[in-house]
């Protein structure tokens, strides 16, 4: 029988986000220089793990009288209305590879962290908390991706499944980014912004869990 304690166990979830689990398309530069890129990082096409656990030595149990926990207000802003809209936003991997030939080994997936070279997919809903009612292409809204350096990437109205989608299949917002193979690690501080007709502007940043050792944003990692 084998001892569990003694045994590392690794297991991988190769994770990567195609808008709507549909084939998205967004150009990015110029081909030739992706290809280029390609070939000088891809040393072999076999899976490689983005997260993963181990099992170590289980902690001590915390001591019978505790500390309290800190007490901690809520902010004022958590009472005031929302709007002029509301947004539900998620990331995940996409269902084909990127244009440097990474493919996630668990497409249309939620997830926070992705490989450099994976292609990330940012799907959402946008309400309009005046009249209660979906932002749709019928709309006019300019509606865009930004990021963190301020490059924008526009939304697209599709439905959920791309090419392969059953005809009651829901209906979102998408878009998506490939990203650079040399693109910096950590955090990634993306955006998403709306423009109506009427005027009307507003930025959406995804709101983030912050602790000593926890962050919640969206990760690139090598």
């Amino acid at each position: 029988m084998i001892n569990r304690r003694k045994c590392d166990m690794l297991f991988a979830v190769m994770l990567s986000t195609v808008i709507s689990c549909g084939p998205s398309q967004v150009t990015q530069g110029d081909q030739d220089k992706s290809n280029t890129q390609v070939s000088a990082h891809a040393a072999s096409s076999a899976p490689t793990i983005v997260l993963g656990v181990r099992q170590e030595t289980p902690p001590p149990p915390p001591p019978a009288k505790a500390p309290p926990r800190p007490v901690m207000a809520t902010p004022a802003s958590y009472y005031e209305p929302i709007g002029p809209f509301f947004f539900y936003v998620e990331t995940l991997t996409s269902t084909g590879p990127s244009k440097y030939g990474f493919m996630p080994t668990v497409p249309c997936t939620q997830s926070g962290v992705f490989k450099r070279g994976m292609r990330l997919v940012v799907r959402f809903e946008i309400l309009d908390t005046s009249t209660g009612k979906r932002v749709t292409d019928k709309d006019g809204a300019t509606i865009k991706l930004v990021l963190p350096n301020s490059e924008e990437i526009p939304g697209r109205w599709t439905i959920r499944g791309g090419g392969a989608a059953l005809p009651d299949s829901a209906w979102m917002w998408d878009t998506s980014w490939d990203i650079p193979l040399d693109y910096p690690l950590g955090s990634f501080d993306y955006r998403i912004t709306i423009a109506t007709k009427d005027g009307r502007k507003m930025t959406f940043t995804p709101p983030i869990q912050k602790a000593k050792t926890a962050d919640s944003r969206v990760r690139i990692i090598d």
